[in-house]
């Protein structure tokens, strides 16, 4: 009988040794899969990060070159803005001194023209001033005036470069043909034109 306790004794160690080690191995193994289901996510989520990382690099990147062309392109318009006034001052210049060319009388005469189909009156007033302009310069003007107009000349040039305003005789209608006011009729005609002859645009 004792014999026999301790076999079956034996036996019971040795099959709770074997559940044991069967349990321990079904342990490594569900840890290693655990631990496997682990680094795989971990390297899924550090990949996805790494993804969302660069495309906001790229993002970046592109915001900042985008900027920096802006930038440029505002600066070279910028530029060609200061052309174009440089360009405009000089001709205002060349303008302001028309007096003194050969030119001027001709010039003159059509302002007043315009000037005086413009206002549309039997009697029109025509005022005129020019810069170093004398009464010599504007004997030819009163040729193109209708009868009964009226020449008032200005000591001073009219708006800083010289030209002519007509008015009807009460002063109701009015015509400003200076070369300032030329200047602004034309303003987009004159930029769009200046640029390209200098800029070839």
């Amino acid at each position: 009988m004792s014999e026999s306790l301790e076999k079956l004794q034996n036996r019971i160690l040795s099959d709770a040794k074997h559940q044991a080690e069967e349990t321990i191995k079904e342990a490594q193994t569900k840890a290693q899969q655990i631990l496997e289901e682990a680094r795989q996510r971990a390297q899924k989520e550090s990949e996805e990060i790494i993804a969302r990382a660069n495309v906001d690099a790229e993002a970046i990147r592109r915001s900042i070159l985008s900027s920096k062309v802006r930038v440029n392109r505002l600066r070279i318009l910028d530029e060609k803005n200061q052309i174009v006034q440089d360009i405009i001052h000089t001709v205002e210049d060349q303008l302001s001194s028309i007096a003194k060319s050969e030119q001027f009388e001709d010039t003159a005469q059509r302002f007043v023209t315009q000037a005086v189909k413009a206002v549309d009156a039997d009697q029109p007033v025509v005022r005129i001033g020019f810069r170093d302009v004398s009464k010599k310069n504007l004997d030819g003007i009163s040729r193109v005036l209708p009868r009964g107009g009226k020449l008032v000349i200005d000591e001073k040039p009219i708006d800083d470069l010289g030209g002519v305003v007509a008015t009807d005789p009460e002063g109701r209608v009015i015509f400003n043909n200076t070369f300032k006011s030329r200047l602004e009729r034309l303003d987009n005609q004159l930029l769009t034109l200046i640029s390209s002859t200098v800029f070839g645009e």
